[in-house]
């Protein structure tokens, strides 16, 4: 039987947790059943690392949604490789691929990772969100949502969702706290006897960083005194951020190191990650920490409750809310060693119970077979 020609979009090369998801799948999926190629409307990391490992990948350049400048290249995409499937992750590929896949008369499987509509919108643009994913839910065959409580706040603005959820995964061997790791700490000036807090996201709005350093600024000065707190990614609250930890006086205990791509390595290092986000899908940075024996402290927010149970394998907050954030790190702070060995071990166990890639691609899969193809 020939292999599938499936072709993957998403709207960027840079490397976050909805590109994380394609890459793992598109050099996953089981070789004799099917062929992946990879679209991405801009370049970066992602693009290098997919490229790297023999999987066709195109840029086509497009930094704005609905683009019809770039409809026509993307039509020769799926022409010349002869793609029978396309699998799209979030809007912004979606409303650059549609025509042509409606064109073609090609399927399309469409993950969603995080509504592209939310509360922190203004209301004409959270509605036309609404309205575009609504179209774009019926267009596509098959639906997948990474959460549950993605599906649920879908179900309530789109009526007769009909989705799959898959929980996102991540790759155990690659996550393994028994590997061997290079010394990061060194290299960054950190000593061993510092507590070190992990922020590893993009520096956006949805990640919130500032809160964070809020949070930090309002722990007491003796506990600050043994604490590092390590910031890495870019975006556009970085300089922010930067400016922030001067104004609050913390700037001599934050470390802001821009793109890193040794994530298992910074992890391995630290002893808390914590993710401020003010919404997610089902955040990938958060199940790798949990499986490299961290310590997580992240918000209350959709898909991060269905993977943390408060006190127990993690520490959860509202978002925003500085104050409790700095509560909960002190808490941690205080913890004996073997209190925090608990919640590590729980943690791990979580993850390799429920949320592992070989789980997560053997579903995707399921959700391919279902379909009809020319």
């Amino acid at each position: 039987m020939p292999q599938l020609r499936i072709l993957h979009c998403i709207r960027q090369g840079q490397i976050g947790g909805g590109e994380s998801h394609l890459l793992d799948l598109a050099t996953n999926l089981k070789k004799d059943k099917f062929k992946s190629f990879v679209l991405s409307f801009t370049d970066g990391p992602m693009v290098e690392r997919l490229s790297s490992l023999g999987v066709t990948t195109i840029v086509i350049k497009a930094t704005r949604p609905f683009d019809v400048r770039v409809w026509s290249r993307v039509l020769s995409v799926i022409e010349d490789n002869k793609i029978q499937l396309i699998h799209i992750h979030g809007t912004r590929a979606f409303s650059n691929v549609i025509y042509s896949a409606l064109r073609k008369d090609i399927p399309i499987v469409y993950t969603v990772h995080g509504w592209s509509f939310n509360a922190h919108q203004t209301w004409i643009k959270r509605n036309i969100a609404i309205l575009i994913e609504r179209y774009f839910t019926r267009v596509a065959k098959k639906v997948i949502n990474v959460s549950y409580s993605n599906q649920r706040i879908g179900s309530k603005y789109i009526k007769g969702l009909n989705s799959n959820v898959i929980q996102n995964g991540i790759d155990l061997q690659k996550f393994n706290p028994s590997n061997r790791y290079p010394d990061v700490r060194q290299n960054l000036g950190i000593s061993d006897d510092q507590f070190l807090i992990v922020f590893i996201a993009r520096m956006t709005l949805q990640k919130d960083p500032c809160t964070l350093i809020r949070a930090y600024s309002q722990l007491n000065d003796k506990i600050k005194e043994k604490t590092t707190v390590l910031f890495v990614g870019d975006g556009e609250l970085k300089h922010e951020a930067i400016q922030l930890s001067q104004e609050l006086g913390v700037s001599t205990k934050t470390i802001f190191t821009g793109f890193r791509s040794d994530i298992p390595t910074l992890l391995h290092a630290c002893d808390v990650y914590c993710l401020p986000s003010l919404w997610e899908g089902l955040p990938l940075g958060l199940l790798e920490a949990m499986a490299m024996r961290k310590i997580a402290v992240a918000t209350t927010v959709d898909g991060t409750v269905e993977v943390i149970e408060n006190t127990k394998n993690g520490f959860l907050f509202p978002s925003g809310d500085s104050g409790t954030l700095s509560s909960v790190l002190e808490t941690i702070i205080l913890k004996t060693e073997q209190e925090r060995e608990q919640i590590k071990s729980s943690a791990h166990q979580t993850i390799h119970k429920h949320f592992s890639l070989a789980g997560m691609i053997e579903k995707t899969e399921a959700v391919y077979e279902t379909l009809n193809f020319n």
